[in-house]
């Protein structure tokens, strides 16, 4: 993910939309005619209350439930008036009915004709049931001396020193360039802590019920397992704003230290509460544990321990579709899919971005939280989705994006450029909030300063990224890997709690039923850092990484000086002379640093090896034939020459399939871990969002005019019957059902032939 050379503009400070008036609040809603304040469901009850604008005296406030994507006329619940109008000029409404089986909910408020809706633009509130109840008994483990003892770098540093103040902005003036570096430093002021806690409280007109109390709370979980993974502690790493004491519900058992110990005894997810003396709650997200994972036993091979094999690439597939796509991947012989990132990100808007696109695939690289719940589904989707691959023997891997968070500037704020254009925020796939410094230009006031990076649902603020810079010396490691990536915050990954956190992300991608994941950018992390991420999440694991884990790092190699430097040169940057030394260097031993491959784009399929000779085996290299990150005009800078194709942009199904072929036919070195992309045609017109109906233009209810929105109609990604190689604008692609390209992959993988009718696919080819 190094040049995204077309997403430059959008992440420097350029969203240029002009809306009407000026904001009144940092972190003022789109639309705040009505909104969800608080909900509860019990015993089949739906209840909960709103914040109604108080447009006119007579008005109709609807909440409209359904049960799963079941909707009806008769699913509603009539809201009452309970309070107000205050001085701000909102009501306070309730409800509460009978709503058995509800999974899902809106609102909907009409008045004098018009008719609004909350949280709108085709998004609904997911239905909060109460924590199941838990058996403490069957949870508590006896003691293991082998599981280690967890010591947690604090999320908040002890000491912070004071902040400069400053002074409300005049005219066009924002706060650009106040977060850039300083000298030769790449580090944020300490004082930089004081920006911290920026979230609207409970009862503010910009709160929503997703923000939780991250105006006071933060924390996450952390996994700490024993050698053989069939016990857990799991421990809470959690601050309070005003230093409250804490208590942790783990699954129903309340207490105030904050580590429960769980043996393999434990089938279901464990619910996690934590609560502080002065009230404010957090409700992490349920945590799986490996031992729950299904078994792999009906692959049609070990596929070497999961070390040899191909895996699929479902480039915008919704989880439901990969899922029941998996039986036919499993029969096909492949080892396994990847998903595209599974965390929160950002969302979009009401609005169409700088370059058109409605709800670009390329905010699935912009992390808001590690929360797993991105516009592919929910966490879970997620493990009901890897539940069924596993069923079928076929191994999920993940895209993980843990070099930076968000661009700078997009955030939930509003904003102001230099030219005086307002824009108002982007939500994120969870709602959680965060926020950025880019072209902001009010006093946050929660916090009496100028806003700050932070991201209270991981949670990171502005310490735990590298003060503002760009990448401007592609031959200086420094630059590569502390500058801020097309705008990009860039996470501070030498600092030892975002390594820390990092690494219990990826614990709980394992644990939640990953074999592995790509790392993306990695180039940008750097060989260190990254060998002592991957080093933390070792000793997560009780030492030992699953067995049939794998992990393949993206690193996009430059030409000249840049190739010397990442590649060949031997020096403190090369990810193939420097990086094992690392790896060692973090606790791994030999058989671990096989399990980690390097994704160059310099070495397959034009340039192999790109330093004349194999600094490290070929089989320390995951290949493939094209990548989502070159179906963009301009947007890598990976040459394969006249040796590969570009499916979507040449549109020559025979050129692309015989590279396919070649793919799995080569002899010529040892690789392992061989990579398919089954992507989706763009729009003739420049559209690019996912054909996963959520892009599509008939959603779009911005200001703007439609017929400038570049969106993509919803095709169906999963169907059972088709053939390999759809090509037609909006459709998914499907190479990885050419039935010639799988026999290639099961000859190379030493399975047998299969023909089109054993796939279920008769008539294809």
């Amino acid at each position: 993910m190094r040049c995204l050379g077309f997403l430059l503009t959008l992440f420097s400070f350029s969203l240029f939309l002009i809306v009407s008036g000026t904001p009144l609040h940092q972190n003022s809603k789109r639309a705040t005619e009505v909104a969800l304040i608080d909900q509860a469901y019990d015993n089949n009850v739906l209840s909960g209350s709103i914040n109604v604008q108080n447009i006119a005296f007579l008005k109709v406030v609807t909440v409209v439930w359904a049960v799963g994507n079941s909707w009806s006329d008769s699913q509603t619940i009539t809201a009452t008036w309970s309070s107000g109008p205050d001085s701000s000029g909102y009501e306070l409404w309730t409800f509460s009915g009978s709503a058995p089986g509800a999974t899902q909910f809106y609102i909907r408020y009409t008045v004098s004709g018009t008719t609004y809706y909350d949280p709108g633009n085709n998004i609904n509130y997911l239905v909060k049931p109460p924590p199941t109840p838990f058996v403490a008994s069957t949870t508590i483990a006896p003691t293991d001396t082998n599981v280690p003892t967890v010591t947690l770098p604090p999320v908040i540093p002890a000491s912070i020193p004071t902040d400069v103040p400053v002074t409300p902005l005049t005219g066009c003036q924002n706060w650009n360039g106040w977060d850039n570096c300083w000298g030769n430093s790449f580090e944020f002021f300490p004082s930089s802590e004081r920006r911290r806690w920026q979230t609207p409280p409970r009862g503010d007109a910009a709160y929503f019920p997703s923000f939780q109390d991250y105006s006071d709370l933060v924390g996450y979980a952390d996994i700490q397992y024993n050698p053989g993974h069939t016990v857990a502690v799991v421990t809470v790493n959690a601050a309070s704003k005003t230093g409250e004491q804490l208590s942790y519900n783990f699954g129903g058992n309340v207490q105030h230290s904050s580590s429960f110990r769980v043996n393999s005894s434990l089938t279901d997810p464990l619910p996690i509460t934590v609560t502080s003396a002065n009230g404010k709650q957090l409700v992490l997200e349920p945590l799986n544990f490996i031992w729950q994972n299904v078994p792999l036993t009906a692959a049609q091979s070990s596929f070497t321990g999961g070390q040899k094999g191909a895996i699929v690439e479902l480039f915008g597939w919704p989880y439901n579709d990969v899922a029941k796509e998996c039986s036919f991947i499993g029969k096909a012989g492949y080892m396994g899919v990847k998903v595209w990132p599974p965390n929160e990100h950002v969302w979009g808007s009401y609005n169409y971005e700088p370059d058109s696109q409605f709800r670009p695939w390329y905010f699935v690289y912009q992390p808001v939280s590690y929360r797993l719940h991105s516009r592919h589904g929910t966490r879970e989707e997620l493990r009901a989705m890897i539940n069924a691959c596993r069923a079928a023997g076929v191994r999920v891997y993940a895209d993980a994006v843990i070099n930076h968070m968000t661009g700078q500037g997009t955030d939930i704020q509003n904003h102001r450029t230099s030219g005086c254009s307002l824009y108002s925020g982007h939500n994120a796939t969870d709602n959680s909030p965060y926020f950025t410094s880019g072209n902001t230009f009010l006093i946050n006031p929660f916090t009496g300063t100028r806003p700050a990076m932070e991201y209270p649902a991981v949670p990171y603020a502005a310490t735990d990224f590298h003060c503002q810079r760009d990448i401007t010396d592609w031959s200086n490691g420094d630059s590569i890997t502390k500058g801020w990536l097309v705008s990009l915050a860039d996470l501070n990954t030498e600092k030892p709690y975002v390594q820390d956190r990092i690494a219990t992300y990826l614990a709980d991608l394992l644990s939640i039923g990953f074999s592995g994941f790509r790392v993306d950018a990695a180039k940008h992390i750097g060989p260190q850092s990254q060998a002592q991420i991957f080093g933390r999440l070792k000793n997560k694991l009780g030492g030992n990484f699953p067995g049939d884990f794998i992990s393949w790092l993206e690193v996009i190699v430059g030409g000249g000086a840049e190739t010397d430097l990442e590649a060949c040169g031997g020096g403190e940057w090369s990810w193939y002379t420097n990086f094992n030394n690392k790896l060692s260097a973090a606790g791994l031993n030999s058989d671990d640093i096989d399990k980690i491959k390097i994704w160059s784009s310099a070495d397959y399929p034009k340039n192999h090896p790109i330093c004349g000779r194999w600094i490290i085996p070929p089989s320390r290299f995951a290949i493939q034939n094209d990548d989502h990150d070159q179906q963009s005009p301009g947007s890598s800078p990976r040459d394969m020459g006249d040796r590969g194709s570009v499916l979507i942009k040449e549109k020559n199904v025979g050129k692309h399939r015989n590279f396919e072929l070649l793919l799995f036919a080569r002899t010529d070195a040892d690789w392992n871990i061989k990579l398919l992309l089954s992507s989706y045609m763009f729009m003739d017109n420049g559209g690019a969002g996912f054909p996963d109906g959520l892009s599509d233009c008939s959603l779009y209810t911005g200001p703007q005019p439609i017929s400038g929105c570049k969106g993509v109609p919803k095709d169906q990604a999963y169907v059972a019957n088709a053939c390999g190689y759809t090509m037609s604008q909006g459709k998914y692609t499907r190479p990885h059902r050419d039935v010639k390209i799988i026999n290639a992959m099961r000859g190379w993988v030493g399975l047998n032939r299969i023909t089109a009718s054993k796939l279920g696919i008769p008539g294809c080819s």
